[in-house]
């Protein structure tokens, strides 16, 4: 049950090769901001590395948190004004299983916490696919600071994409009628 909507979390498709770019330009558009002076930077929570990790946005006043994900030469683009926000696509495969459901749905918390694969998918717990989104077990050893906010993303044809989001309400999801070749 959802207690109330805070904030938006806004979704665009992409080409993987316009993916940075592009998410600083929705940055911008959620904030209001017109400068084109956003930029996308990564920041390694295991390392400190600037080659990798989760992406944030820079050159923006105000709060604004983004995420990305890549499969099969598109891209899918978060920006959330509520809170850390993890995404995640993946290409289905002929002869797939259901399975490819579930791990987009973690990948997503995972990423929206920070963490990323530094955390055993394995102990991360989500409701199966044909069910609504949400978290059901986290590892105790990493404690969450809110709830947790799932949605299950409309995607191409072919791909099978979920976000989440950390915030004490629900944001709601607005998709940007963008095109992966954009």
């Amino acid at each position: 049950m959802r207690h109330g909507v805070s904030g938006r979390l806004v979704v665009a498709w992409a080409s993987t090769a316009s993916a940075d770019e592009r998410l600083a330009r929705l940055a911008e558009a959620v904030t209001g901001a017109v400068s084109g002076n956003a930029r996308i930077v990564r920041a390694c929570r295991a390392c400190g590395s600037d080659r990798h990790g989760k992406p944030y946005v820079v050159g923006l006043d105000g709060p604004i948190h983004v995420n990305l994900s890549r499969s099969g030469g598109i891209a899918v683009l978060a920006v959330c004004d509520a809170g850390p926000v993890g995404i995640d696509v993946e290409a289905l495969h002929p002869g797939g299983t259901p399975d490819v459901a579930t791990w987009v749905r973690k990948e997503c918390v995972v990423k929206a916490t920070g963490h990323g694969l530094t955390i055993d998918p394995d102990l991360v717990e989500v409701t199966p696919p044909g069910s609504a989104p949400a978290l059901v077990a986290w590892p105790e050893t990493e404690p969450l600071d809110s709830p947790v906010w799932m949605y299950d993303v409309e995607c191409p044809a072919g791909y099978v994409a979920a976000a989440a989001v950390l915030s004490n309400a629900a944001p709601e999801l607005l998709m940007t009628p963008a095109s992966p070749e954009g």
